[in-house]
């Protein structure tokens, strides 16, 4: 799966960890993009999901090992974002996950754009479950068009269940 790889002299985005100022464009990316996702079940708190990523990018620059968060930005602009903790477990298993908790993207973005983004995050977790020898990789999707987006997952070797894709690390 190389051909997604990040490279920064060749990206015309740069990846890196968010910090605290970047959280209302985060938000204003949920809204955007992917709150109707969640419209019908649940209702969005802005200032609950600010606290909560504050506190994990906190944890994120003391502790390198309990959660991953990245962003994606052009020029300033924050095009994609991504969260992965740790520390979760099924209650039939001793196996501890590591789980995808978000995955967004500028949906104006084009479709090759977006899968590469994609790609890219799922690289990142992988390596950072491998780094820290999380045995279980979780990922998920909550919308309605995840096909794409469960692929790639099935392209880097995660095996699925549904809306679900369990990836097996170290093996």
């Amino acid at each position: 799966m190389g051909k997604y790889t990040y490279n920064q002299t060749e990206s015309e985005w740069t990846w890196s960890r968010p910090t605290h100022q970047d959280v209302d464009a985060i938000i204003a990316l949920m809204v955007e993009n992917f709150q109707r996702e969640i419209a019908n079940v649940f209702t969005a708190n802005q200032t609950r999901m600010a606290y909560h990523l504050h506190d994990a990018i906190l944890k994120q620059n003391y502790n390198l090992n309990t959660d991953l968060l990245g962003v994606a930005k052009i020029d300033n602009r924050l095009v994609a974002w991504h969260w992965l903790t740790r520390g979760k477990y099924q209650p039939y298993a001793n196996e501890e996950m590591a789980v995808g908790e978000f995955i967004h993207l500028d949906l104006n973005l084009t479709v090759r754009r977006r899968i590469t983004l994609v790609a890219q995050v799922l690289e990142q977790w992988i390596s950072w479950a491998e780094i820290n020898q999380i045995p279980v990789l979780c990922s998920t999707s909550i919308r309605e068009e995840q096909e794409a987006f469960m692929r790639l997952h099935d392209q880097y070797g995660f095996q699925r269940t549904g809306s679900f894709a369990y990836r097996r690390i170290g093996e």
